[in-house]
């Protein structure tokens, strides 16, 4: 009999053991900063009608999506991000909700990428979206939401932040429709500026104005100070664009959040739908951004319904993951604990105190295959717990338990009704 592939498809993973475990820490901590911030949790579909994307998501993702019909004869798509479905939702449900109102999603999403490090063809994200504030202090309080994020995990990080509406107002001024604009702007977010250059030339109004323009803009990056070279740049080349959303959320960051800001006065991102501030997370050393968001003023407009200002932001759970074990070599901060039964006698007493444990925060492992106390101290010590239970005839009749630190290499008796005392000092060495 043939036997069946078992390789997943490319670009898709199985995910098990330690990096399951700070795949799983990253979603945890994404969602205590959602809900220290006042963000409610939603659960959405996987699968959407086509156009949701397809509307304003840029030219990268209409290249990328998942797209097919279905039983139905229906056009649809796998979500190749998050904020066209909450959006959906949001018109869907929510109109009425008192605003701001900020909501928060764990998703799976799927991009038809070239495989590469810290890209996958399905990935995760943790989104945090806010309607209803068109005030740049709610994004100042975004930024420093994700400063906080960064620095709480022990990860250096820098947040690049610059404006659409910049290249955006250039543009527009000499004439080149938005899906064009989509193109050039892709191509300067992939770093491909020349080329950017070459196709405004060709169609602005007045090409060596905007070319020379763009490549000022392109060439300065820094502190909040180059705002100021960025309002003289737009004034001398008479755009009317002045930088004022970026010189308003600088005035509301705190100084710990603005010492990790680098400013990019031509800055882009690759969704189409940003209206105005953009932004992603850095971590150095790691070789793609770990988190990015923005403001998308329009979009509700961009569907048909009335005018909405958004505002909000991505962790990229995977590349955060990863870039935790490439700069610190991750271990859980949960200890894992093994329990031995050494014959029949012990099997009882050893569940009561796995129960035990598994109602602490502590992973506990209980062993029920009777193996020889070396094999199960070697299947312990594999699992990288830290410290092992053992019990047999001897310790139930003295109402003892034995604790070995596998670290340390040590052992002791301990009486059972003091195990978590024990327990608690043995980890400690």
């Amino acid at each position: 009999m043939k036997k069946l592939n078992v390789e997943p498809l490319r670009g898709f993973r199985d995910i098990f053991f330690e990096e399951a475990d700070i795949i799983d820490f990253v979603i945890k901590e994404s969602e205590r900063l959602a809900r220290r911030w006042g963000f409610k949790k939603c659960f959405l579909p996987t699968l959407e009608r086509f156009e949701l994307f397809a509307m304003k998501s840029g030219v990268e993702i209409e290249k990328t999506m998942y797209v097919f019909k279905d039983k139905a004869g229906r056009t649809v798509a796998l979500r190749p991000e998050a904020t066209a479905s909450v959006v959906r939702a949001y018109l869907r449900l929510l109109r009425a909700q008192p605003k701001p109102l900020k909501l928060f999603t764990i998703v799976n999403v799927f991009r038809y990428d070239e495989p590469q490090y810290a890209r996958y063809r399905e990935f995760y994200q943790a989104d945090f979206e806010v309607f209803g504030s068109s005030d740049s202090y709610e994004d100042a309080e975004l930024i420093t939401m994700l400063h906080d994020f960064y620095d709480n995990l022990g990860l250096r990080h820098e947040i690049i932040v610059g404006s659409v509406k910049a290249l955006r107002t250039i543009l527009s001024e000499e004439g080149i429709d938005e899906k064009e604009q989509d193109v050039i702007l892709h191509l300067i977010d992939k770093g491909k500026v020349d080329e950017a250059l070459e196709r405004l030339e060709k169609m602005a109004r007045s090409p060596e104005r905007a070319v020379e323009t763009v490549k000022e803009l392109v060439s300065i990056e820094g502190g909040e100070e180059v705002l100021e070279k960025g309002v003289e740049i737009m004034r001398q080349s008479g755009y009317g664009y002045s930088f004022e959303d970026l010189l308003q959320l600088t005035k509301y960051l705190p100084d710990d959040v603005k010492s990790v800001i680098r400013i990019k006065l031509a800055f882009a991102r690759g969704l189409a739908y940003y209206t105005g501030l953009i932004y992603e997370v850095k971590v150095p050393g790691f070789p793609v951004s770990v988190a990015g968001g923005g403001r998308y003023d329009t979009l509700t407009k961009v569907y048909g319904w009335e005018y909405v200002p958004a505002t909000g932001f991505a962790i990229g759970i995977d590349r955060t993951a990863m870039a935790l074990s490439k700069m610190h070599g991750w271990r859980s901060e949960r200890p894992t604990v093994v329990v031995i039964p050494l014959d029949e006698e012990a099997r009882k007493e050893a569940l009561a105190i796995a129960r035990e444990l598994a109602s602490l925060d502590v992973d506990v492992i209980l062993l029920t295959e009777r193996k020889s106390i070396k094999k199960m101290l070697a299947y312990a010590s594999e699992k990288k717990a830290r410290v092992v239970i053992i019990l047999g005839k001897k310790e139930i009749s003295e109402g003892k338990v034995t604790i070995k630190n596998l670290d340390k290499h040590r052992q002791i008796s301990c009486p059972r009704k003091s195990l978590l005392d024990c327990l608690a000092d043995a980890l400690k060495t």
